[in-house]
């Protein structure tokens, strides 16, 4: 009785073990974030400068691959190392096959400032940042500005005089105002002016670091961004710190509240109720195209996807006489919805989905996709299992067969016993 008890335990066991086996559970990955950063972000035409590109995680990671974009026309890139690479306007940062583990990268970019203008730095696409196993991290960025202009002239010389003149004190600059100030927000008000100092902002549940980019109105001032880090949920005190050149300091203060999961799901579930978000004009600078109202997007090049959404074919869409690379439904190539391939207020890149009769755009669910996909009766290919799993699931089905059988024997030759058990008392009596 024992023995089966026993076998009966053991035969539990390997069906847990073969049922964990079919559905494995997902390690949830860890994230990092690539900062650009200088010195200074005001350059005469003619200087030489440096951007510091930094890739950090709070977990180790082994290897680095990104693209960043840059105005070619405004900066010439000089240097940047054995793993960066220029092509045109688009830096390749390649940090492959490292065998130890880093939390924290850095990359040293040397440009020449050649053109007047204002130029820009940010991750091109999607970046690659890998761990030890070979997981990829989610990962963000930020957006660096950096304003070229004329070249100082030089000064005339001193012409010889008998009397000696004092050289004045000089006079430093008083003023400690930003000119422009841009976050990565879902929502800032009230609209920035240099005069105000007191804001509101809101960032969603996931979000820890609040990105901002700016631009001073005196090119020696100095501006330093405190508590924009490490985000708590609720409501945050962040400081953006301007200290003129005589010393005088100028604060802006910005309420950062981070949403709760709850809000945020309940934001997003609103979001894609509304068919009429994002209503836009297109524009064309620079052969960058871009969708714009009170925010702009930018149209991202379609040909670096590694991945394109589920049941969507490549394809384009002219959008006010201009031609914009779109993916189309591929059981419904006439279908009113398209999906848009776009970098946002945020700077990430992402789908958003268009509605060519509304003129409409609302970031992109998945829900459209599916309901075609069942009308055409097409089975899903990332849903089917596989041949393997449906042997583990004949096993175990066998198996659970198996046990009950031998409860069901084990119970019968008990009450036998038993039954045997009664007739020899009585008989005995």
């Amino acid at each position: 009785m024992k023995r089966a008890i026993l076998s009966t335990l053991f035969t539990l066991s390997v069906i847990m073990l073969l049922t964990q086996a079919v559905s494995p559970a997902k390690a949830e990955a860890s994230g990092c974030v690539i900062q650009f950063t200088t010195a200074n972000s005001q350059v005469k035409k003619g200087d030489t400068f440096t951007v510091v590109c930094q890739v950090t995680s709070e977990s180790s990671f082994l290897d680095a691959e990104f693209r960043i974009n840059f105005d070619s026309d405004i900066l010439q890139f000089q240097k940047g190392g054995k793993k960066v690479s220029a092509s045109g306007g688009v830096l390749t940062v390649s940090s492959t096959g490292n065998e130890t583990a880093t939390k924290k990268k850095t990359f040293s970019l040397q440009f020449a400032a050649i053109k007047n203008g204002r130029a820009a730095f940010s991750v091109d696409g999607t970046a690659n940042v890998t761990d030890q196993d070979g997981e990829g991290l989610s990962v963000s960025s930020n957006r660096l500005e950096v304003t070229v202009s004329k070249k100082r002239a030089d000064k005339a010389p001193v012409k010889a005089t008998e009397v000696p003149v004092a050289t004045p004190e000089p006079v430093l600059s008083k003023n400690n105002r930003l000119k422009t100030l841009k976050t990565s927000a879902l929502a800032f008000q009230p609209q920035f002016s240099p005069e105000i100092t007191e804001y509101a902002a809101t960032v969603d549940c996931n979000t820890d670091i609040l990105y901002i980019s700016f631009e001073t109105e005196d090119g020696k001032s100095r501006v330093q961004p405190m508590g924009n880090e490490k985000l708590q949920t609720g409501i945050n005190d962040m400081q953006i710190v301007v200290t003129a050149e005589d010393g005088g300091k100028n604060v802006y203060r910005i309420a950062v509240t981070r949403e709760t999961a709850a809000q945020t799901a309940e934001r997003e579930k609103g979001e894609v109720k509304d068919t009429n978000d994002i209503s836009f004009h297109v524009t064309k600078k620079n052969d960058q195209i871009f969708l714009s109202n009170q925010y702009e997007f930018e149209v991202l090049d379609t040909a670096q996807l590694k991945n394109i959404p589920a049941g969507y074919v490549q394809s384009n869409i002219d959008l006010n006489g201009v031609t914009v690379p779109a993916f189309t439904m591929e059981n419904d190539l006439e279908n009113n919805y398209l999906i848009l391939y776009l970098k946002g207020p945020s700077g990430k890149a992402t789908f958003y989905q268009f509605d060519r009769l509304e003129k409409t755009l609302q970031r992109y669910t998945g829900s459209m996709i599916e309901k075609v996909n069942k009308s055409a009766g097409k089975k899903s290919s990332t849903t089917a299992p596989t041949f393997s799993n449906y042997i583990l699931l004949g096993i175990i089905v066998g198996l659970i067969l198996l046990v009950l059988c031998m409860l069901i024997a084990m119970l019968k030759m008990a009450m036998r016993k038993k039954e045997q058990k009664k007739e020899t008392d009585f008989l005995d009596f």
